[in-house]
C-alpha cells in the first residue's frame, strides 16, 4: 500500500461533509395539535410510529415514542478509501391535559408519513 501525505484540508473537507450528515439526521420530534369536530388530533413528526406508547390516566394523555435512523457511506478520494457511518437515537415523551371523562378506549392512532397521529374523541 502507497504512502500517502496527510492533507489536512482534506481531512476537514472529509470531517465537515460528516459532521453536516450527522445534524441532517439528528433531529427532534415535531407536535402540532388541531381539532376536527369534537375530537382533539395531535400529531407528531420525527418519531417512528411502530415505538409510540399512547397511555391516559388521571385527566393527564401521554405519548411516548423513540426516534433514530442510521446512514453509512463509502467513497474513494484521491487514490484512498473513506467510509463513514452514523447512528442516532432519541426518546420522545409528552403529556397533555385532557378532559377527566377521558379514557384509553377514547384513544386511537394512526402511522402518518413521517410519525402518528393520536385522536381523542369529544376532547375538543
Amino acid at each position: 500500500m502507497p504512502l500517502n501525505r496527510w492533507d489536512p484540508s482534506n481531512a476537514l473537507a472529509r470531517l465537515q461533509e460528516d459532521m453536516a450528515g450527522a445534524a441532517h439526521h439528528a433531529h427532534g420530534a415535531s407536535v402540532h395539535t388541531a381539532t376536527d369536530g369534537d375530537d382533539l388530533l395531535i400529531t407528531v413528526e420525527g418519531i417512528d410510529a411502530s415505538a409510540v406508547d399512547v397511555q391516559v390516566s388521571g385527566g393527564r394523555l401521554t405519548i411516548k415514542g423513540q426516534s433514530g435512523g442510521s446512514t453509512s457511506q463509502s467513497r474513494d478520494v484521491a487514490g484512498g478509501h473513506y467510509s463513514s457511518s452514523s447512528s442516532s437515537s432519541s426518546s420522545f415523551s409528552r403529556s397533555f391535559s385532557v378532559p377527566g371523562d377521558v379514557e384509553q378506549s377514547d384513544v386511537s392512532t394512526e402511522p402518518t408519513a413521517n410519525g402518528v397521529k393520536v385522536r381523542i374523541r369529544n376532547a375538543a
